[in-house]
């Protein structure tokens, strides 16, 4: 049996590239009752979640992971659920690079995941 470890780091190296290269991919991941609260703004299902992606005013999208923690959550999907809370780097068409933090919590579904849970927000501190 795998470890929370490989399965986060394998999700999101498949999240990230999946990203970068072609948005709409990402879809398979969520479902009708994937919840994501992006920069402080919730958006239920895949529907919507794929067209906040997609909506995003960039053209180009290069993630560098700094750190990838995961871990079961025991009492959810007999053991087998995930959390992942990834902090890494981000840099947008020719934009400066930008620090950002992502939580997934995914749901065992067969032998694979899905999104359940996501929150993302860029590291931005008011000085």
């Amino acid at each position: 049996m795998d470890n929370a470890d490989h399965i986060g780091r394998a999700f999101a190296q498949h999240y990230y590239s999946t990203f970068s290269a072609n948005r709409p991919n990402l879809s398979p991941l969520y479902s009708d009752f994937s919840c994501m609260t992006f920069e402080g703004q919730p958006t239920l299902g895949t529907q919507n979640i794929m067209k906040k992606l997609e909506s995003l005013p960039f053209k180009c999208v290069q993630h560098s992971v700094t750190t990838c923690d995961s871990q079961f959550v025991y009492g959810v999907d007999a053991g087998r659920a995930v959390v992942v809370t990834v902090m890494g780097r981000l840099q947008t068409d020719d934009d400066p690079p930008k620090d950002f933090i992502q939580t997934f919590f995914l749901r065992a579904v067969n032998d694979s995941y899905m999104i359940s849970n996501e929150t993302f927000r860029l590291v931005l501190h008011n000085q």
